[in-house]
């Protein structure tokens, strides 16, 4: 990491350590933002993690809905102006929501966009991931723009929010089939003489090349926000590997990532 990258993070920050272990890119788009703004990030970031992953964290719907109501309770809380709920992320986002006088708006986009996850259906067509792509991303990059004081226009926020996002979901595809899950869009699959039940198997995925083109085209994007060029080094090592996401070249970051981003920041 260039030493210009180098952090105070508190290292005993839950919130720091929550990003660091889960959310790596995240983590790393954060040693990138102003020193002043990085504590700030990682408890949005924190928040972020903490309702992507209710759908790993629960075993039926009805759950999952009840512990985003739980979140949407705290929030409730916090922008009424009550003393925050005593949790390790609850109490620093509460803080940070003040200091910034974030919108209520998007921190409800995102938690509603997860409610997606627990009806365990994949896109019908890459539209439908695109938008998934959006509500799940969007919100959360113009969160962290605010908090870092930049002035982002909402075209280029989307297009670097679905870019960051299509990236992500597209490098997840082997650990979600795992899981039983999928976010590809379920046409294109179909076109492509496959389905997620065969990826759920561990079989077909020599058949996605096609599928991973199309969802590489729609999240191509010329915007020079740090999320957004992130994207582009994934979507274009993804590209090299012939667009096999078994590709033993994709078991790494792009070469010189961080320094690359750290150039561009």
């Amino acid at each position: 990491m260039p030493a210009a990258a180098r952090t105070t993070i508190n290292p005993l920050s839950y919130c720091a350590e929550t990003v660091r272990k889960h959310d790596p890119d995240r983590f790393l788009l954060t040693l990138l933002a102003k020193p002043a703004a990085r504590d700030d990030l990682l408890a949005l970031y924190a928040f972020n993690y903490e309702i992507a992953r209710t759908r790993e964290t629960v075993t039926e719907t009805r759950l999952g809905l009840i512990r985003l109501q739980w979140w949407r309770d705290a929030l409730d809380g916090i922008f009424a102006g009550k003393p925050p709920l005593r949790h390790e992320v609850v109490e620093p986002l509460a803080a940070v929501i003040r200091k910034y006088n974030l919108p209520r708006e998007d921190f409800e986009t995102l938690i509603y966009a997860r409610e997606f996850d627990l009806e365990d259906k994949l896109p019908a067509t890459l539209s439908g991931m695109v938008n998934y792509a959006d509500f799940t991303s969007t919100p959360l990059l113009k969160l962290a723009c605010r908090i870092e004081g930049r002035e982002v226009a909402e075209n280029d926020a989307r297009a670097a929010g679905i870019a960051y996002a299509l990236s992500g979901l597209l490098r997840a595809v082997v650990t979600h089939a795992r899981q039983r899950r999928c976010y590809l869009p379920e046409d294109l699959l179909r076109a492509a003489g496959t389905d997620q039940y065969a990826l759920y198997e561990g079989k077909e995925f020599e058949k996605l090349p096609p599928v991973v083109k199309a969802v590489i085209d729609a999240a191509k994007t010329d915007s020079k926000l740090l999320p957004a060029r992130m994207a582009t080094m994934y979507l274009r090592q993804i590209e090299r590997a012939d667009y096999n996401l078994l590709s033993s070249r994709l078991a790494l970051p792009p070469p010189l990532m961080a320094l690359r981003l750290w150039w561009a920041a």
